[in-house]
């Protein structure tokens, strides 16, 4: 019988659905802190949960390790212990509450909440010359995945244009790009990515970001990413744009945002992710009233939000089941391309 150790955060609910689901197909461990034995560990087959290095090396039977996160950032650092090693991640759990906090935060912005919460603090009544509206605007997305496809899908309901930046392998490993406009023989058609009224890929970023109104960072962290968002590039956006960053850090250069706010190469940024977390106190970012900062909250998990949490869950489930009845498993991470 298998032997599959849970490491993630799971409540008793949770626990007698595992348990019902899957007691009789193989045996459940929860170490819970407790010291689980090197003759087990070694006997293990799979981990629901986020192992770390030495974990993974005393387990040689290892076949299989699910994630509870979206992001295999962590794991991309100790691809050598991972041969064999089928690695999956929660990718779809998070668009719906991301897309939220994206819209939100755009209106609290355009409509300038922000000041006037400082003013009831300070119970002054006195109104803001400055009232945006999402209707009519431009948005590149950057980053077409789950994330990425609500974002276009909510921000179309407002009337918003978007277009949509990815990175697209065809089947001899080149490059394509997509155009949603493109009904012949594209690998990617159109109706795959229905919110998106273009597509194309990284290489063209640099003639879409003048026309854009938000330009939104979605993207997992991989070594074509970081710094993707130049100095060069920040500039290339018109002097009222939004930059919002909800994917990772490593997508623009702290030193290089703050150069482009403080010289009014934009109009404003919403980050809730950074370069360097927790964003270090003396850093400019906090005290320029263009920026909206939260600490990597959009996209909240275990204790979070109730609904993503139920999410993740039953993507382990569901995976659980394939890997019990060897199956093909859902959401492999690309271990080379790093999500």
């Amino acid at each position: 019988m298998k032997k599959v150790m849970i490491l993630a955060e799971c409540g008793s609910e949770v626990r007698q659905q595992l348990a019902e689901r899957f007691g009789g197909k193989c045996e459940l461990i929860f170490p819970e802190g407790k010291s689980v034995s090197e003759e087990l560990l070694q006997r293990m087959d799979a981990v629901i949960g986020e192992p770390e290095r030495e974990e993974i090396l005393a387990m040689p039977s290892l076949r299989w390790i699910q994630i509870t996160w979206a992001g295999a950032d962590k794991y991309m650092r100790m691809k050598d212990v991972l041969s064999g090693i089928t690695l999956t991640n929660v990718s779809g759990a998070f668009g719906t509450i991301i897309a939220e906090y994206v819209i939100g935060s755009v209106i609290a912005m355009y409509r300038a909440f922000p000041r006037y919460y400082e003013n009831q603090k300070k119970h002054v009544w006195r109104k803001c010359d400055h009232a945006v509206t999402l209707y009519g605007k431009k948005a590149l997305i950057l980053g077409t995945g789950d994330i990425g496809r609500n974002i276009a899908n909510r921000l179309k309901a407002f009337g918003v244009s978007t277009a949509g930046i990815h990175r697209q392998k065809s089947s001899d490993g080149d490059t394509v790009c997509v155009s949603a406009s493109n009904t012949d023989s594209s690998p990617i058609r159109s109706r795959e990515f229905p919110r998106f009224d273009q597509l194309d890929t990284s290489d063209h970023l640099d003639d879409y970001l003048p026309d854009a109104d938000l330009v939104i960072g979605c993207l997992p962290r991989t070594p074509d990413t970081t710094g993707l968002m130049s100095r060069v590039r920040l500039a290339l956006m018109k002097p009222d744009a939004l930059f919002v960053n909800v994917g990772r850090g490593n997508l623009v250069r702290s030193a290089d945002l703050i150069d482009a706010l403080q010289e009014g190469a934009l109009g404003g940024a919403i980050l809730d992710v950074f370069e360097t977390e927790p964003l270090p106190e003396d850093s400019p970012l906090w005290d320029m009233e263009n920026v909206m900062i939260t600490p990597h909250i959009s996209g909240p998990s275990f204790g979070g939000n109730q609904q993503v949490q139920d999410t993740i869950w039953e993507i382990c489930m569901e995976n659980m089941e394939h890997f019990l009845n060897q199956e093909p498993l859902q959401h492999v991470v690309d271990l080379e391309a790093g999500y």
